[in-house]
């Protein structure tokens, strides 16, 4: 400690300012840390009951698109789905969350096909399928920037609590130490003058005596 500390009045005084400051940092980083949790159990709670909705919505396209193709049978199904675009056409963006970027994903709906047949001369299951399809893909795209906004609030949340627990384990540590060092130091020298004043004052009391002899 003694190699690292210059052991001053002026170092103590910096240094116990530097543990107020650190301190306010980390009420400052707890507070954060709070808000982040908070955004991280709403977006969670969003994210499953979207989740549960892409899930059923899904189950529905399934049973739709098996009962369409037992209607027409899969070689007309395959040959409308050749027809169409294999592509979808996709936006992203970011927005800022309490200093986090949130991507934002957003699906071009004029770049999902139109029905590529007519309703009256297919079953009303290839349809169905279709709506709900495109219902889905529409929810998909949601679950899939909710997850990723759930990513980016656990990566911040990560960095926030990882700058606490080095302030609880090293900083605080560093500068609480130092001030006991520097005060232990500053207390032997205050003694060691006291002490040395003492033996002054007696040296000059016995030359007074002798002196007056």
């Amino acid at each position: 400690m003694s190699q690292k500390v210059l052991p001053t009045k002026i170092n103590l005084v910096q240094y116990k300012n530097q543990v107020k400051l650190v301190r306010n940092i980390k009420r400052l980083l707890e507070n954060k840390r709070e808000v982040l949790l908070l955004y991280l159990r709403n977006y969670a709670a969003e994210y499953e009951r979207l989740y549960i909705e892409v899930n059923e919505t899904l189950k529905v396209v399934y049973e739709s698109y098996l009962q369409a193709v037992s209607s027409e049978g899969i070689q007309n199904i395959q040959t409308i789905a050749d027809s169409q675009s294999p592509s979808l056409s996709v936006s992203g963006s970011t927005k800022v969350i309490f200093g986090v970027k949130i991507p934002i994903i957003q699906l071009n709906e004029a770049s999902i096909p139109p029905k590529p047949f007519s309703e009256v001369e297919t079953s009303p299951y290839l349809s169905e399928s279709y709506d709900r399809m495109k219902e889905a893909l529409m929810k998909v795209m949601e679950l899939v920037e909710l997850e990723s906004t759930i990513r980016a609030l656990v990566a911040e949340l990560k960095k926030t609590q990882r700058l606490i627990n080095s302030i609880d384990t090293s900083i605080l540590p560093f500068y609480n130490k130092s001030i006991k060092y520097i005060k232990q130091v500053l207390d032997d020298r205050a003694r060691e003058d006291f002490i040395r004043l003492k033996v002054i004052r007696k040296i000059l009391q016995r030359k007074k005596t002798y002196a007056g002899i």
